[in-house]
């Protein structure tokens, strides 16, 4: 058998194998980083439909049936005598001042909530829903929608009533997004002042 004969061997070499991993690799370590951003702008465009929806559904509930419908939001971390609804009570940190009263004992949770509630006699919650992303306010507050669709906005910290969500994330770079509710009942997104 001569050496022009043999049948030449097709393949790769260890040293090909390594530099295509190596390559590999490095478009995965750079692909990282924005593939973390991807997930929270789309985790806040989801907490911002969300909120826009139940704001929608408190106000049009209330229209229909032609009763007040009131929506409660409960910041995360701030003590408060109320309980959550039994599906925002995660995390719930039960804080006893001593005293042997129930008005002393707070509750303070790690995310924050907001539900819808009809107003009146036994009320009635219809909706729950929850927001690591909702940044103001920070203190307790409701909005309620009458049965023409406007709002009672004299419990907001601030009016127009105004709400702000960003993301939790320190390396993201999403602007945050603020929700404008007006005494008319309508709900807008805030323009950016960038």
């Amino acid at each position: 058998m001569t050496a022009g004969n043999q049948r030449r061997q097709r393949g790769f070499t260890l040293i090909e194998l390594l530099v295509s991993l190596m390559i590999a690799s490095i478009i995965a370590i750079m692909a990282v980083p924005a593939f973390a951003g991807f997930l929270a702008r789309q985790q806040l465009a989801s907490d911002v439909n969300e909120l826009i929806s139940v704001l929608s559904f408190a106000r049009s509930e209330a229209i229909k049936q032609r009763s007040d419908m009131s929506v409660v939001f409960s910041p995360p971390d701030a003590a408060t005598s109320k309980r959550r609804p039994e599906s925002c009570r995660n995390n719930e940190i039960e804080e006893n001042s001593g005293e042997n009263s129930e008005v002393s004992i707070r509750y303070r949770y790690s995310g924050g909530c907001y539900w819808v509630v009809k107003s009146g006699a036994g009320s009635q919650i219809l909706r729950v829903g929850q927001s690591a992303n909702i940044a103001s306010s920070t203190q307790a507050f409701s909005l309620t929608f009458q049965s023409l669709g406007d709002a009672d906005i004299s419990n907001c910290p601030e009016s127009p009533c105004e709400m702000t969500l960003k993301t939790t994330e320190e390396s993201a770079s999403t602007p945050p997004v603020t929700l404008v509710i007006r005494t008319t009942g309508s709900i807008r997104r805030k323009e950016s002042e960038l």
